[in-house]
């Protein structure tokens, strides 16, 4: 069995790197030389870690494939030595099972769709029906707002319908303060609250996105990124991810990233020499997740960029 995942793997580097179009990056630029950071903490077998254990993880490494495209460089020729590229190690991953979660399979979704590959005939799987099968009667996807907006961006990018009740389920989420919870029952923070906002930007709810702009408005810290969650038992101090994510929703949104105190300036200032980011000024060192999800926000790409444009009738 693990034969044939290998071989299957070996078929996916060379198909994928046969069919996506080299594509050229500045490496000079700061998401070049994060992406060079990241390439260097790359794992023999494809993938990449997620900084809370060496082994490769299917979130994180596809994460890294959207943060490639949305920088301008091709995924497929992020190749190690064993000749695995991240597509190859998300391949295998959903041949042996391992990408049966909401959260990992909408991921892996996205991903593929950003390579612009037949999400329909991934590894011996269809990616989209996989997903839908996965929604529960009560119209969500997974155990809260975070993991069903990721459902809903993975379908996105995928070109597909969003399944009946999948809006209203989120909408039905939203606090009285505009956000969205991690889990369902949680209060609301700012990384559930950006992802819901990308989600619904599309599906034309502007009352629900405004609302959702307006709780982020309020918890922005003077410095021009954002914590968390604020109140927090943690600290309100702003931090990489969490800004990241709001400046995709922002961007998503269609806002003036001016008019919200440039965001991407305290993001950029994160970056440390060898092109990895922080992930708080209290925590200097080089953080793998951090580093992952500043370039698309730098690049000003949201999660859902991939998604088809509409057919004019």
């Amino acid at each position: 069995m693990a034969k044939r995942f290998m071989l299957l793997a070996a078929a996916l580097c060379v198909a994928l790197a046969m069919v996506f179009p080299a594509m050229a990056q500045d490496d000079a630029t700061p998401s070049a030389q994060a992406l060079a950071f990241l390439r260097s903490a790359q794992n023999e077998d494809g993938g990449f870690s997620n900084g809370f254990a060496p082994e490769s993880d299917i979130a994180a490494t596809a994460d890294v494939v959207l943060t490639a495209v949305a920088a301008g460089e091709d995924p497929n020729a992020y190749l190690t030595g064993e000749m695995m590229n991240p597509l190859a190690f998300l391949g295998m991953q959903v041949a042996g099972g391992e990408a049966g979660s909401v959260g990992a399979l909408a991921k892996v979704l996205s991903a593929v769709a950003a390579v612009g590959k037949d999400t329909a005939a991934f590894a011996g799987h269809d990616l989209t029906g996989d997903l839908l099968a996965l929604q529960s009667e009560d119209g969500l996807f997974g155990m809260g707002a975070f993991e069903h907006c990721t459902a809903m961006i993975g379908l996105q990018n995928a070109g597909a319908a969003l399944p009946d009740g999948a809006v209203a389920a989120l909408l039905d989420l939203q606090d009285a303060e505009g956000g969205w919870g991690f889990m369902t029952g949680e209060a609301p923070d700012t990384n559930t609250t950006a992802l819901c906002i990308q989600a619904l930007a599309p599906t034309g709810e502007a009352d629900a996105v405004d609302a959702g702009l307006a709780y982020l408005g309020g918890i922005q810290n003077e410095d021009g990124g954002w914590p968390y969650q604020n109140p927090s038992d943690f600290g309100t101090d702003s931090d990489t991810n969490s800004t990241a994510l709001v400046i995709q929703a922002l961007v998503a949104a269609g806002e003036d990233l001016a008019e919200w105190n440039n965001p991407q300036d305290w993001l950029a200032g994160m970056q440390l020499e060898n092109g990895a980011f922080a992930y708080q000024a209290a925590f200097p060192d080089a953080n793998l997740l951090a580093t992952i999800a500043a370039i698309p926000a730098l690049e000003e790409v949201p999660l859902n960029a991939w998604m088809p444009a509409p057919v004019a009738e």
